[in-house]
């Protein structure tokens, strides 16, 4: 997705080709949700392609000849500009909005494009700015001035200063020093915030412990990220957590080689195509809401048959209340008799209760037997009334995903990307930011799911990409393994020392150390966890941690 800083470095481009070009042509693909307009300025014709489409959007400026719509549809025009001149160009505020200024018949009009992915749009305005059409027939009253989207309550990275940085953080719970930049700065998503944290030289500093002079690093970084973009001559195409992004340079919080373009522009046009390419947003979309209904009908079936266990298991009392009863009466009791009728002692009114006996075993035993199905009731109790706890957290987590699916499909798509990587089919090719799983996934007793990362780079990818910082990681002890994570179904969350110690025998399980009979596990929060420059696939460094003995244990599933 382009930023606010992709859309200076656009400004740039259109500034130096299409300035003083006369607008030749324009094309609206409705189905399609893409929209260009054709300039032509001395012998050469650019296309200024604006794509809205929810499974790859951008806009960018290209040579005519790489614009192929492959649709059968016919095009529309796009408003009455063909045949005006192109005579000013500039970004409304840091934003992912820019405004062209064009004249024809001494006419001066308007055109604000909103880049801001599917919602996107172009309206047309005079020149006092009064509103005369919209690409995408979007509501407006007659006369109506134009406003631009509303920008969220976050600082500008435009000559921003220390000072303010750190005002910003003030009274600031952040867990990282990267969530703080996506949060309080506008324009900066993960992998522009991870920029500036290695080009500060702070990738090893915890949020709360930053001085004045890391947020005089912060800034300086900040202002040279800045620059970089308005310098942009080239363009990179990274894949980073399985999603296509560009950029104008080299980033350097990356080792992946990425795919280099002439501009940042026909990288920009390449990415639109990849991601339309890997799947139609209408065909993601449904396979999305019919896996998680999937799943929440399972997880409802599964919460009931628990409920009916729980309510069954309560009555172990019973079984002991049996088995002191047989004891009692051993000596009227023969080996063969399939059930007794004696009197129930525990009761005032001494009922007579009858018990069902195995003839194949002695009286003895068949008490002993009522004794071990009352410990087995009792123990198994307090795990699934731990497992009916987490399913329920868990449903009402599918149920806050759906609800945020319906309210902004592309945004909670984005958000919930480890979630429904989870539940989606693991054959289906979902979508261009769920794609093959670094992990296998397992569950605890308790129903607690368990990643466990596959090797190397894939363990990079489990911790970094698919764990949320406040989950556990554990990882065998001074010995080669995966990385696991316990994943919670809330922030909140509290694992039990039980489930601690489970998914740490599987963390030994999955290291070289398997075959011994106890193995160190050290286990820490995964914002603790983090990537020394430079470092082999798998290799992190970890604080906080702590330590658990434990046997080896293969999972179950």
């Amino acid at each position: 997705m382009q930023t606010a800083f992709h859309i200076l470095s656009l400004i740039k481009e259109l500034n130096s080709i299409i300035v003083g070009g006369k607008i030749v042509s324009t094309e609206f693909y409705k189905k399609e949700r893409s929209a260009y307009i054709f300039i032509k300025k001395d012998k050469s014709t650019s296309a200024l392609g604006f794509v809205f489409h929810p499974a790859g959007f951008g806009t960018y400026l290209v040579p005519a000849s790489k614009v192929k719509v492959d649709t059968r549809e016919k095009s529309w025009p796009i408003f009455d500009i063909v045949g005006a001149t192109i005579t000013e160009i500039k970004q409304l505020g840091f934003d992912r909005i820019f405004q062209i200024t064009i004249e024809k018949d001494d006419k001066k009009r308007q055109l604000a494009f909103e880049s801001i992915g599917p919602n996107g749009n172009i309206w047309l305005t005079d020149k006092n700015e009064i509103i005369q059409a919209t690409l995408r027939k979007r509501e407006y009253r007659s006369g109506a001035e134009y406003q631009q989207p509303k920008l969220p309550d976050s600082v500008s990275p435009i000559n921003v200063s220390a000072d303010k940085l750190q005002k910003c953080a003030k009274d600031q719970n952040f867990y990282s020093i990267r969530q703080f930049l996506q949060k309080r700065l506008f324009g900066v998503n993960k992998t522009i915030a991870s920029e500036i944290v290695k080009r500060s030289g702070l990738e090893d500093e915890d949020f709360r412990s930053l001085t004045e002079n890391h947020f005089e690093q912060l800034s300086k970084s900040i202002g040279e990220l800045v620059k970089l973009f308005e310098s942009a001559s080239s363009g990179y195409l990274y894949e980073i957590a399985g999603a296509i992004e560009v950029y104008p340079f080299k980033l350097s919080s990356q080792e992946t080689q990425p795919e280099k373009f002439k501009t940042l522009s026909l990288a920009v046009l390449e990415l639109t195509l990849r991601r339309q390419t890997i799947v139609e947003q209408a065909g993601e979309e449904k396979n999305i809401v019919a896996a998680l209904k999937r799943t929440t009908k399972r997880l409802v079936k599964r919460i009931a048959k628990i409920e009916a266990e729980i309510e069954t298991a309560e009555d172990y009392a019973t079984y002991k209340k049996m088995a002191e009863l047989i004891q009692i009466n051993l000596n009227k009791i023969k080996k063969g008799t399939k059930e007794i009728s004696v009197d129930d002692i525990y009761l005032e009114s001494s009922a007579k209760l009858t018990i069902k006996l195995d003839p194949a075993l002695t009286p003895a035993k068949n008490a002993e037997k009522y004794f071990q199905k009352h410990r087995k009731a009792r123990e198994g109790l307090e795990q699934m009334k731990r497992r009916l706890e987490i399913s329920n957290l868990e449903l009402a987590n599918l149920l806050r995903i759906q609800s945020d699916l319906e309210s902004n499909f592309e945004r909670a798509k984005n958000q919930y990307k480890s979630e429904l990587a989870e539940i989606m089919p693991k054959e289906a090719g979902v979508s261009e930011n769920i794609q093959r799983l670094p992990y296998k996934e397992y569950e605890l007793k308790s129903g607690v799911k368990i990643f466990v990362g596959r090797d190397g780079s894939d363990n990079d990818r489990t911790t970094f990409d698919f764990a949320k910082p406040y989950e556990l990681w554990f990882h065998a002890q001074q010995c080669a393994g995966s990385h696991v994570v316990l994943k919670f179904p809330n922030k909140s969350f509290e694992p039990s020392k039980r489930e601690i110690e489970e998914t740490a025998a599987v963390a030994a399980f999955f290291s070289k150390a398997r075959n011994d009979s106890l193995v160190p596990v050290l286990y820490t929060p995964r914002k603790y966890v983090r990537k020394p420059r430079k470092s082999k696939p798998g290799l992190v460094t970890v604080e906080r941690e702590k330590s658990v003995m434990v046997a080896p244990s293969k999972p179950e599933g």
